[in-house]
Formats: structure tokens, C-alpha cells, sequence
């Protein structure tokens, strides 16, 4: 329960800050997303697929090359690295059946 609590909290905290531009939010914010995006697919590989698709929804109406160059300012590999860090830690049992809940919408 405390972990699905920290990933939902992960991203409320990360979804507000949707901003400018065509990608929907600051690099930083991006990146924490596709963290949590890409931690879920490692803890819950059977849907790896499923989060991948919702990283395409997260870019929005970015183009590709946005999406690229989002990905390599330091404010979104500084995001990354945080969440990633952070997720890490968490027993893996238990994220990937917080990860399943966040894709059931629970």
C-alpha cells in the first residue's frame, strides 16, 4: 500500500506541471515520468508494452526530435535519475503490483 501511494504521489507530483511547448511538461517533469514509466516496465515486464504506449502519450504532440532533445537537457536526466533512484529501493514484489494498479486505473 505504501509503495502504490508513493508512485501515485510521484506522479500527481509530476503531472501538474504541465507547461509549455508542445511537450506537455518541463524536461524535468518528463523525465521523472518516463523514470516511473520505465521502472514499471523493468518490475512489471509482462506489460512492458502498455507503458511504453503510455510514454508515447506522455510526449503528447511533440515531435520526435522535441521528444529527443527533451531527453538530453540536464534537467531531464537529473529527473530521471532521481525517480529511478528513489524507485530502486522499493521491494520489487510489491512495485510491480503497484505498477499493475496504476494500469488498472486502482
Amino acid at each position: 500500500m505504501k509503495i502504490r501511494r508513493l508512485l501515485c504521489l510521484s506522479v500527481v507530483l509530476v503531472l501538474p506541471q504541465l507547461a509549455v511547448a508542445k511537450l506537455p511538461m518541463p524536461s524535468d517533469s518528463f523525465g521523472k515520468l518516463e523514470g516511473i514509466l520505465d521502472f514499471c516496465a523493468n518490475a512489471d515486464p509482462q506489460a512492458a508494452s502498455k507503458y511504453q504506449e503510455r510514454k508515447k502519450l506522455v510526449a503528447g504532440d511533440a515531435s520526435e526530435q522535441e521528444v529527443t532533445e527533451a531527453r538530453k537537457t540536464q534537467e531531464y536526466n537529473d529527473g530521471y535519475q532521481t525517480i529511478s533512484e528513489e524507485l530502486a529501493k522499493l521491494p520489487k514484489e510489491q512495485a510491480a503490483k503497484a505498477c499493475t494498479a496504476y494500469l488498472e486505473g486502482k
